[in-house]
């Protein structure tokens, strides 16, 4: 896991944001930009790996040539896409490649048949490595704008949504249906994508576009979408502009663009999305914990950091439920991230759940011991120890605790003993 730190500044105070990116196994092209995306790699339930066990092999050969280049052929050898570069087989269903061209060298997706998913017309190409559900594109103009847009695994467009017309186009998109990306069409509902990619490969807008989430049951992709300048969409009101929302994979808004930020707080754990949403005026930023509905579960407030307290074990249990750890922050503060980064800025925190009722209450930072699955809190100046299903363990006894990673003690009565002699550490 990379950790990735931005600073900014929101009216005269300075805003320190921590927040953990994983790139581990993120496929992601680019020339020109830094482009961050969630991997799900490593984090998947069990049950997505089942669905995809039977996967049939890529029906399809990719051949590198004595001058460099590469070529896609058939199983028997016919040529079917050729001048390709940097070719790389994705989810056994994809190629992934280069392609030289009159504006030279861009990125495309094709299948083992040649069909062109995504043309070969762009300069960054990302999508989720072990999945491969959507991709996100990418061209930088020549006056130094990056216009991106999202094309789906049937080679439609998702971004920018697209308007249903007329009665004849309605009648069209009752006969379209969207393979799940495995062969099965069993749950495959109408797409709401009327134009292809391959007709409209430019259809591309100023935005700044990263996957939010991957919902491995529903099989559905959701992003997080910014409109840059007030061009960015003739279809998306003004007032959207530098505002960020929740885009599905079916051209739904789920969450509209009305935030100044939007944190996926546990982006490919098998669960529904939870997010951190941050308005900011000249005079102070405000969070808030919202559901993938957009409805509010931890109000809005200042001085206030959300993150998942559930580490990505607790939720291999399907009956576990998701906690979130709420830090309340020194003033003015508007420090964002994980809390072992941010410590200095808390002042107490608090265990709330889905619905917003309070499971446990701190007054000081709630931390997580360095090589433990047990948490430190406080109460009435004592320190206690609760799981990661914010379980008391043992109760607030302590004066106080030296964490030393194989080693933690704790002191009561004026003498220190080691942790481990009271309770059972994993």
């Amino acid at each position: 896991m990379m950790l990735i730190r931005f600073i900014h500044s929101v009216g005269n105070a300075k805003t320190a944001i921590a927040l953990p990116i994983v790139l581990v196994g993120t496929l992601v092209i680019t020339t020109g930009i830094a482009q961050a995306t969630i991997s799900c790699a490593g984090y998947l339930p069990s049950s997505y790996f089942d669905r995809i066990d039977d996967n049939r092999e890529f029906a399809g050969k990719l051949v590198d040539l004595e001058d460099r280049t590469q070529q896609l052929e058939d199983l028997s050898g016919n040529v079917i896409v050729e001048g390709l570069t940097d070719g790389y087989i994705l989810m056994d269903k994809y190629l992934w490649a280069q392609r030289l061209g009159a504006n030279g060298k861009k990125y495309g997706i094709a299948t083992a048949t040649g069909e062109i998913i995504v043309p070969f017309a762009y300069d960054n190409i990302s999508t989720e490595p072990d999945i491969g559900t959507s991709f996100i594109v990418s061209i930088d103009t020549p006056d130094g704008v990056t216009k991106q847009g999202i094309i789906d695994r049937n080679g439609y467009w998702i971004y920018p949504t697209q308007p249903q017309n007329n009665k004849q186009q309605q009648k069209q998109l009752k006969k379209l249906r969207i393979d799940n990306g495995y062969g099965d069409y069993s749950n495959a509902k109408p797409t709401q994508q009327l134009i292809k990619a391959a007709d409209a490969p430019f259809n591309l807008v100023s935005a700044s576009i990263s996957h939010a989430h991957y919902d491995s049951d529903a099989d559905r992709d959701y992003f997080l979408i910014e409109s840059l300048s007030e061009d960015a969409s003739k279809t998306e009101a003004k007032s959207a502009i530098n505002k960020i929302g929740l885009l599905d994979d079916q051209g739904a808004w789920v969450i509209p663009q009305q935030y100044d930020a939007l944190y996926p707080l546990n982006p490919c754990t098998g669960k529904p999305l939870y997010l951190q949403a941050i308005i900011t005026t000249a005079k102070q930023q405000q969070t808030a914990l919202i559901d993938p509905y957009n409805n509010i579960i931890i109000p809005f407030a200042s001085n206030q950091n959300i993150e998942l307290f559930n580490n990505n074990a607790a939720f291999d249990n399907e009956s576990a439920t998701p906690l979130f750890l709420r830090s309340t922050l020194i003033d003015s503060s508007t420090a964002i991230g994980m809390t072992q980064d941010i410590q200095d800025d808390i002042i107490s925190a608090q265990i709330v759940d889905a619905q917003g009722k309070l499971r446990l209450s701190s007054t000081a930072p709630i931390i997580k011991l360095l090589y433990h699955q047990l948490y430190a809190y406080q109460q009435a100046s004592k320190f206690g120890f609760i799981d990661n299903q914010g379980n008391i363990v043992l109760k607030p006894q302590f004066d106080s605790y030296r964490d030393e990673g194989n080693k933690v003690w704790v002191e009561k009565q004026g003498k220190m003993v080691r942790l481990e002699t009271l309770t059972i550490l994993d």
